[in-house]
């Protein structure tokens, strides 16, 4: 298995349709061109793995804010679950934030008790624990994902993980993290496609405090969900 960053147009196609679009659901996927076009500007780093010529997993990460990343996407196809894939393109991405003097990468990922798993999509309770197991920890916030294009809903019962602090923003001895840096984290990905409603103001709120506790990822369920968001009405 060999990892590799990608920007030519076919292989990203071929990740987002064989790897990506049977991985998420649309609410939680950008659209192909999106990720195309930001792919080959340098706006977020695609790195996939191979067996032979096919990509078998993938990571998508961007900067969104300062020495902050967001690990958008980690998923492989059913075959190669369970083969340590998942491990080792995320340990390549952790050094990478590492090495470009980042100083927080985060996650979004669904709560066990609000999102149900399925063979298609994976199973939000072992996707937690894969987390779990490489030291992530869950940021004390009512986590909505912000709509993922205009237009679109906002999906709730979110967490927000962090897959690596840099001692430099932890505070309290390691129990939480420098709430200006979240905070800023937040703004962008809610300023990114215009989010509002009173969720906003919610995780607004949360994010804002002096510091943010964060817990190991086997304490998700200490973390008060967020509050239902009624549909949008066209």
């Amino acid at each position: 298995m060999r990892l590799a960053d990608v920007t030519a147009e076919r292989a990203l196609g071929q990740i987002y349709d064989d790897v990506l679009a049977p991985s998420f659901p649309s609410t939680e996927l950008v659209s192909r061109p999106w990720l195309l076009e930001s792919a080959a500007s340098g706006a977020v780093v695609v790195t996939g793995a191979y067996e032979g010529e096919g990509p078998t997993a993938v990571a998508v990460s961007e900067t969104i804010s300062p020495g902050v990343v967001l690990l958008s996407y980690l998923a492989a196809l059913p075959t190669s679950r369970g083969t340590g894939v998942g491990s080792r393109l995320l340990t390549s991405v952790r050094e990478r934030v590492i090495d470009d003097g980042g100083v927080l990468l985060l996650a979004e990922v669904e709560r066990p008790d609000r999102h149900t798993g399925s063979a298609e999509h994976g199973d939000p309770a072992a996707r937690l624990r894969f987390y779990a197991r490489h030291g992530a920890q869950v940021l004390d916030l009512p986590y909505v994902q912000p709509p993922i294009r205009p237009g679109e809903d906002p999906v709730p019962g979110m967490l927000l993980l962090a897959l690596y602090a840099a001692p430099a923003v932890l505070r309290n001895g390691g129990t939480g993290v420098d709430g200006q840096l979240v905070a800023t984290a937040v703004e962008a990905l809610l300023e990114e496609q215009g989010a509002d409603g009173a969720w906003v103001a919610a995780l607004r709120s949360a994010a804002r405090a002096p510091v943010v506790t964060i817990r190991p990822a086997t304490q998700w369920q200490s973390v008060a969900p967020s509050a239902a968001i009624p549909p949008r009405r066209d």
